[in-house]
């Protein structure tokens, strides 16, 4: 897919890429990317790009993701959520990898769960206990552990989220859960659509 030409996205590649050459921690490695993110979430170009991404989570079973980049080396991905007002997505996790959530305009609430019934992690039925719910406005990044289980919820206007993940979606599974239920299912977690960061 094409690379991204926003100066700020090509900066913000290079520093990841540098933090990934230095830091063989990885909760360390994930931790000077997020520091790096703040400014980028604070771009000009970046802030005027979204005007062009296209809705990607509109209440439909499966939730969308722009799919910007993804590192030749590495393999960490650049994606994106451009999210319909008032959405509660799904209880999940992002499998065993590591995701930053950083809100670029709007505001969504994070809501944040414990697995307590000591099952194993791909089986159910699994007993779900709400830890805490956050709010998140521009700037605000949500780091996301292997195995976090979560959900989003949009806010009263649409809001635009840039994703950094360890990963590229689908060649991985992650899991949803069904709090009624405990029912556990697994996914290949969002569709991705390739859309050029300029």
């Amino acid at each position: 897919m094409p690379r991204p030409t926003l100066p700020a996205a090509l900066q913000f590649i290079e520093e990841i890429r540098a933090i990934y050459a230095s830091e063989p921690d990885i909760d360390a490695r994930w931790a000077k990317i997020r520091e790096k993110m703040k400014p980028f979430l604070a771009d000009p170009g970046l802030k005027a790009s979204v005007k062009a991404w296209p809705l990607t989570v509109d209440g439909r079973p499966i939730v969308g993701n722009l799919f910007f980049y993804e590192d030749p080396d590495y393999g960490f991905v650049f994606n994106a959520t451009v999210r319909k007002p008032k959405l509660l997505t799904n209880v999940h996790d992002h499998g065993d990898v590591w995701t930053l959530y950083g809100l670029i305009e709007g505001h969504e609430g994070m809501l944040r769960y414990e697995r307590t019934d000591g099952g194993e992690r791909t089986q159910g039925p699994a007993t779900l206990k709400l830890l805490g719910r956050s709010t998140m406005g521009p700037g605000d990044i949500d780091a996301v552990p292997p195995g976090m289980i979560h959900q989003e919820e949009g806010g009263e206007v649409p809001s635009y989220s840039f994703i950094v993940r360890a990963k590229k979606s689908g060649t991985f599974k992650q899991r949803q859960y069904d709090p009624a239920t405990g029912e556990v299912t697994l996914t290949d977690g969002p569709r991705l659509i390739e859309h050029v960061l300029a």
